[in-house]
């Protein structure tokens, strides 16, 4: 039962985190919420297809957009493994790349079910400017 537990508020804490971090995405971004929408949607397709690090190396060399999903997944990470990404002045990618197999695919899986909540509060907020459009 422990396990479950644990589970369900590991969940919430990054579903909690997630609705924060699209919420703040979208009004920083204002009319290129739409973009940015896309662009997490497509992030774990980019991730299964090239791996982790080589995504994150487009998101960090990209724009506004894509500038935003990499800060939101660098300050989910520093949170969940500090004594792997500890310092203000160390970039996620550098991390990454120089990760153990192991760490990597547990890092991948993490970044994958947080953006998998980002997806969906990304599409619920931009559904609700839809609706209120009408």
């Amino acid at each position: 039962m422990g396990t479950k537990v644990q589970r369900v508020g590991i969940e919430n804490g990054r579903a909690a985190f997630a609705f924060q971090e699209v919420k703040q995405a979208k009004e920083r971004l204002k009319t290129n919420f739409e973009n940015y929408r896309s662009y997490v949607k497509k992030m774990p397709s980019l991730i299964q297809v090239n791996g982790l690090a080589q995504a994150l190396a487009f998101c960090f060399q990209k724009g506004r957009e894509y500038r935003e999903i990499y800060r939101s997944i660098a300050k989910w990470m520093s949170e969940q493994f500090p004594d792997q990404l500890n310092k203000a002045d160390t970039e996620l990618v550098e991390v990454v790349i120089n990760l153990s197999s192991a760490d990597y695919r547990l890092w991948t899986m993490e970044t994958l079910a947080l953006l998998d909540w980002m997806r969906k509060f990304a599409d619920g907020m931009a559904k609700d400017d839809t609706e209120a459009a009408k």
